[in-house]
């Protein structure tokens, strides 16, 4: 009877240590699940984030599509105009006739100076924005705006790059 006895109470504990692995078994399988199904939302996530990305690459793409370096080029010729007529009026208007011809020979010359350097900073500034390529300023934005996202956008800035640009 203590061998009956013994077998039993050995089958109880193997019973006891079975029954301890399956429920590990079931928090291991149920932490697995819980891991697989963060995974699965973080994926539905970065997918929603890069569609976002492409949606607003693309209309900052339009827009600079859109831009009109003429009309840039007139707004600097307008505001410059504005500066140089509102100098020359406080040039008059502080000018006193009792003062010496060269004092007002002065100021009349430094403000034909800073005429003339806001002339020559606004032809530089349509020549150059006369030479940019409002599609190919486009391409160079998207790529770079998709570049710096991060590594998990860097497929499909990879996929937008101009041909222009070089392998960095």
């Amino acid at each position: 009877m203590t061998d009956l006895e013994r077998l039993q109470r050995k089958q109880n504990q193997v019973f006891i240590v079975v029954c301890i692995n399956f429920a590990f078994f079931m928090v291991l399988f149920s932490g697995l699940g819980y891991v697989t199904w963060q995974s699965a939302m973080l994926i539905d996530r970065l997918q929603g984030d890069l569609v976002k990305a492409e949606e607003t690459v693309a209309e900052l793409r339009s827009r600079v599509q859109e831009i009109d370096t003429d009309e840039i080029v007139e707004r600097l010729v307008s505001t410059a105009t504005t500066q140089v007529s509102d100098s020359i009026s406080t040039v008059i208007q502080g000018m006193d006739l009792t003062a010496p011809v060269r004092q007002v020979s002065a100021q009349l010359s430094t403000t034909q100076e800073m005429i003339e350097e806001a002339g020559a900073a606004i032809q530089g500034i349509h020549e150059t924005v006369r030479g940019l390529d409002s599609g190919d300023l486009a391409e160079q934005v998207s790529y770079h705006m998709l570049k710096g996202l991060g590594d998990g956008f860097q497929e499909a800035a990879e996929a937008r790059r101009p041909a222009s640009q070089p392998d960095s």
